[in-house]
C-alpha cells in the first residue's frame, strides 16, 4: 500500500490531493472500506470518481487494486495531521481459491499550512488560482416608481479552492426608500480537482421601491491571494444608481394624527382591561344557566355516565330530564330500567350488562338527535305564504 500528499507545505485555501493506493498480487474479492477523515478547520471531501481501479507491474508480475483520492483544503494556518488508520483488505490467494484477509496500516500524514507573505492582512482570507465576480440586474434601478422592483444577482466563481472561503456578498446593504428581500444563497463546489476545481456562490436580492429616493447600491469587492503568481488580486462588480420617482406607497401621518391614533389605542386598551373580564364572566354564566335549564348539561352527564358504565351517575342525570316530554317518549327510560334489572336482579350482570349498556348509548344518541332536530327553526319565512296566513 502507498499513501502520500501531493504537497505537504501549502497556503490556507489551497487544495491538495491525498492519494491512497492498494495493490494485491491477484484481485480484490471485496471492496475496501476507506476511512473518513474529519478535522477542525480542515475540509476533506471526495471528488467525482474518487475511487478508480489500477494495476502495476511489480517484479515482472501484474498486481491489481484501487486508488482512492481525497481533496484536502485547510481553512486556516497551522499544522494538520490526517490520523493513523488501517484498511481491511480481502483478496484471492495466488495458491488456491480461498480469500485472504489482512489489515494494512495507513500511516499518518502531516500538512503544514502557512499564510503567504503579503496575504497576512487579508480579511477575509481568500487564496485561489482565480476568482471572478459577475452581476445580473433584472429591472431598471434608475427608473423606478413606488411599488416597482428589481433584482441584483451576484455570482462569485473560484478556482483552486473552495466556496467556503467566499463571504456573504450582499449583506447589510441598505438604501432609504428600498426594501430588500434576499433569497437563500446557493454555493456549489465542483470537487473534481484533477480537471477543474471550480466553485460558485450565487446571491440574489430583490429590492422593492417604497418611497421616492435617490441613492446607490455599493460596489462589491473581494481581495484575494493568487496562488499562481503570489500576488494580491481584486475582484469587483460596479455599484448601481437608484432613483425612485412618484408618491410614496405608504402615506405618512402628521404628528396630530399619530397622537390621535395613539390616544384611541390607549382608550381601547383601557376599556378592554376594565370591561372585558366582567363581560366574559357574564356570558359564561348565562351559557352555563342555559345549558342547565335546557337539559344539555344533564344530557352530557348522562352520555358520559353511559360511556363509563356508571349506573348511579346515569340515574342522577336522568332524574333531571324526567320533566321533558321528549325524554319520557324516548327509549332511554326503558334502557335504564333494563340495566337496573341486570344490575340488581337475579341475572348475572356479566352476562347481560354489555349489550344493555350499548342499547342505552343508542337510545341516548337517538334522544339527542331528536332534541337537536326539534330545536332548529327556519332562518327565513316561506317564499309562498299559505292561504291560512292571508
Amino acid at each position: 500500500m502507498q499513501s502520500a500528499l501531493s504537497q505537504s507545505d501549502i497556503a490556507p485555501g489551497q487544495a491538495v490531493t491525498f492519494r491512497v493506493t492498494v495493490l494485491v498480487p491477484t484481485w480484490l474479492s471485496k471492496p475496501i472500506e476507506f476511512p473518513q477523515f474529519d478535522s477542525t478547520n480542515l475540509s476533506v471531501t471526495l471528488p467525482e470518481k474518487s475511487t478508480v481501479s489500477t494495476s502495476q507491474t511489480i517484479n515482472g508480475k501484474t498486481w491489481s487494486g484501487v486508488i482512492r483520492e481525497y481533496q484536502v483544503v485547510p481553512l486556516t494556518p497551522g499544522t494538520f495531521q490526517l490520523p493513523l488508520s488501517s484498511l481491511e483488505v480481502h483478496y484471492r490467494s495466488p495458491q488456491n481459491d480461498r480469500d485472504i484477509v489482512t489489515n494494512v496500516p495507513l500511516p499518518a500524514q502531516t500538512l503544514t499550512v502557512n499564510a503567504p507573505k503579503g496575504a497576512e492582512d487579508l480579511r477575509p482570507y481568500i487564496a485561489a488560482r482565480d476568482l471572478t465576480l459577475t452581476q445580473k440586474i433584472d429591472g431598471e434601478p434608475d427608473k423606478l416608481r413606488p411599488g416597482d422592483s428589481f433584482s441584483r444577482t451576484v455570482t462569485a466563481t473560484i478556482q483552486g479552492s473552495t466556496v467556503m472561503f467566499i463571504p456573504l456578498l450582499q449583506s447589510q446593504i441598505h438604501v432609504d426608500g428600498l426594501a430588500a428581500y434576499p433569497d437563500t444563497p446557493k454555493a456549489v463546489d465542483h470537487s473534481d480537482f484533477r480537471d477543474n476545481d471550480t466553485g460558485k456562490r450565487t446571491e440574489k436580492v430583490t429590492f422593492v421601491a417604497e418611497a421616492p429616493t435617490r441613492g446607490k447600491l455599493p460596489a462589491i469587492t473581494l481581495r484575494w491571494y493568487d496562488l499562481d503568481d503570489g500576488s494580491i488580486q481584486t475582484a469587483t462588480v460596479d455599484g448601481l444608481k437608484i432613483r425612485v420617482k412618484g408618491a410614496s406607497v405608504v402615506r405618512s401621518f402628521s404628528l396630530t394624527q399619530w397622537l390621535l391614533i395613539l390616544a384611541l389605542i390607549g382608550l381601547a386598551l383601557w376599556l378592554t382591561k376594565r370591561w372585558l373580564p366582567a363581560l366574559v364572566q357574564r356570558v359564561q354564566t348565562r351559557y352555563l344557566e342555559y345549558r342547565r335549564t335546557s337539559g344539555q348539561e344533564a344530557l352530557a352527564r348522562l352520555r358520559k355516565a353511559a360511556k363509563k358504565r356508571d349506573y348511579t351517575s346515569a340515574l342522577v342525570a336522568a332524574v333531571e330530564l324526567e320533566g321533558s316530554t321528549d325524554y319520557q317518549n324516548s327509549s332511554v327510560p326503558a334502557a335504564l330500567l333494563a340495566l337496573g334489572r341486570a344490575q340488581y336482579g337475579n341475572t348475572a350482570a356479566s352476562e347481560t350488562a354489555t349489550p344493555l349498556w350499548e342499547q342505552l348509548e343508542l337510545a341516548i344518541d337517538a334522544y339527542a338527535a331528536k332534541r337537536q332536530t326539534k330545536s332548529r327553526r327556519p332562518d327565513l319565512p316561506a317564499l309562498n305564504p299559505s292561504h291560512r296566513d292571508r
